[in-house]
C-alpha cells in the first residue's frame, strides 16, 4: 500500500458512506494487522442492507473487512484472509470514532458484539 489510506464505513444505501483518512502511523499499523491475518482459499462478501463492514482503499488496492472475512483486491489479484474475532473490524471502527456520528458507532459496536 502506498499513498493515502482511506477507510469507508459501508453502512448506507442511497447516500454516501462516511469516510476518513488514516494518518501514516495508523496506515502502517493497519498494514501490519492485515499482513498478520491467516489466509483462506476464498470467501463471500455480503451485500445486504445496513452494516456491511469497512472498505479500505490505498492506491490500486481495495480491502473489504466484514464479518470475520477480509478480501484484498489489487489489480487482477484477489486474496482472502480471516479475522475470526473481528479484531481488524473493531480496530477500523476505533480509528474513525472521532469522525463518526455516535449513533453509527453504537450500531456498528452492536453488530460487532460489543
Amino acid at each position: 500500500m502506498s499513498g493515502k489510506t482511506v477507510v469507508e464505513l459501508d453502512i448506507f444505501s442511497g447516500r454516501p458512506n462516511p469516510t476518513w483518512t488514516l494518518p501514516d502511523a495508523e496506515a502502517t499499523a493497519f498494514r501490519e494487522r492485515l499482513d498478520a491475518l491467516a489466509g483462506t482459499a476464498s470467501g463471500q462478501v455480503a451485500n445486504n442492507l445496513g452494516y456491511r463492514g469497512f472498505v479500505v482503499r490505498t492506491g490500486d488496492e481495495v480491502v473489504t473487512v466484514q464479518r470475520g472475512l477480509v478480501r484484498r483486491a489489487d489489480g487482477g489479484t484477489t486474496t482472502y484472509g480471516t479475522d475470526p474475532n473481528r479484531d481488524l473490524e473493531q480496530w477500523l471502527l476505533d480509528s474513525g470514532k472521532s469522525s463518526l456520528d455516535p449513533d453509527l458507532v453504537t450500531t456498528v459496536e452492536h453488530e460487532l458484539g460489543g
